[in-house]
This record gives structure tokens, sequence and C-alpha cells, in this order.
């Protein structure tokens, strides 16, 4: 078990320098990985069944209750149900606005470090090229001359030092990768529930209307158990 561990660290050794920024590269992509899982989890940004109750007072007109939910749990949707509470004797254009604004800004908290994990990801690959290319050196360099004793080794050494950093820079950019695209699928999931909400808030103001469109909001229980 010792030998097998002493190996490991040895073969990491051979990878040489690069492999430190890319240890930093993993350590912190798998940092904003757990951390976006933890804050973007649909039940804490979006809870659909509290979003329903708040819609029904509203509904009542129990303007004062709404916005002491809204407080009460604040997230995405309670901001942008408060700001068009507060703004509800504007017209329709300047309360759009109004809520769009909140919701934009929403929306840049939604993609907080996804930016930074998809860097993250394209320099990893970067730095394992850079380990292929620096290792393909050393061993096209030791051919030229054939004449010293450890021309074998040096090659290998190389080539080694070439598949060690691309396997690492891959390692460290494919679960990055993955991880950017499935939160930028769930960030737009939840952006477009947000304009849907927006519409239905700004029809319920400027028009009227008696009741709030909520089809996603009254959906089973079963949707309360989504991330």
């Amino acid at each position: 078990m010792i030998d097998a561990i002493t190996g490991g660290f040895s073969q990491l050794g051979n990878g040489g320098p690069l492999l430190i920024p890319l240890l930093f590269c993993s350590l912190f992509s798998h940092a904003i990985i757990l951390e976006r899982l933890y804050n973007l989890r649909r039940r804490k940004l979006m809870p659909r069944r509290f979003i329903a109750r708040i819609y029904r007072v509203l509904e009542k007109g129990k303007l004062d209750l709404a916005l002491s939910l809204c407080d009460s749990r604040p997230g995405p949707l309670t901001k942008i149900i408060k700001v068009a509470i507060k703004n509800r004797y504007l017209r329709k254009p300047d309360l759009w606005a109004v809520i769009n604004q909140t919701a934009n800004l929403e929306k840049l908290r939604l993609q907080k470090y996804l930016k930074t994990l998809s860097f993250l990801g394209g320099i990893a690959v970067i730095i394992g090229l850079l380990g292929t290319v620096s290792g393909m050196f050393i061993s096209f360099g030791a051919v030229w001359r054939t004449d010293r004793p450890d021309t074998a080794t040096t090659v290998a050494r190389g080539v080694s030092y070439a598949l060690l950093t691309t396997a690492a820079g891959l390692t460290v950019a494919i679960p990055a990768m993955i991880a950017y695209a499935y939160f930028m699928s769930k960030v737009d999931s939840m952006i477009n529930e947000m304009v849907r909400h927006s519409f239905s808030l700004v029809r319920f103001f400027t028009t009227g209307e008696s009741r709030l469109v909520t089809q996603e909001s009254e959906m089973s229980g079963e949707d309360e158990d989504e991330d």
C-alpha cells in the first residue's frame, strides 16, 4: 500500500512544475462546483409552493402580508415580487423597466462564478497542451543525441511528461466544463421562469387581472424535491 502511494507521488513528480497550476485549477474549480451546487438549488431560490402562497395573498389584496412573506425568504422571485408591489402604481412600461432591472441583477447573482469556472476549464486544457509540447520537445531533442547512453531514458521521460500533463489537464478540465454546462442550463431555466413571473406581475398590477398566472407555482409537491 505504502509502495503504491509512494510510486503515485513519484509519478506525479514526473509531471514537473506544470502540475502546480493544474492543482490550483482543480482546487478552485471544485470549490466553485460545490458552492454552486449548494446555492443554485431551486428549492432555495424559487420555492414554488411559497411563491404560490404569496400569489394567493396578493390576489386577496393583502399587500403588506405579501411584502412580509417576501422579506422572510429572500430570493430572485421574491425580490421581483417585492419590487413589483412597491412600484405597482407605475405605468406598464415603467413597471416593466423596474422589474427588468431587478431581474437583471438577480441574473448576475445566479451566474456568479460560472465564467470563472469556464475559464479554469479552458486554461487547464491549455496548460495540459503546453505540457504535451514540452514533453515532445524533450523527447525529440534527445533523439538527435543518439551517441549518448541515456537517450532512450530521456525520450521515455519526455513522453511520460507529455502524457501525464495532458491527462492531468483533461482531468481538471472535463469536470469543470461539464459542471459549467449543467449550471448554465439550470440558470437559463430559472431566468426563463423569472421572465414568466415578471410578465404575470406586470399584467396583474397594470390591467387589474383578478388572478396571477401560477401554473409553475401550483405544480404538484414533486417539484419541491428539485435541486
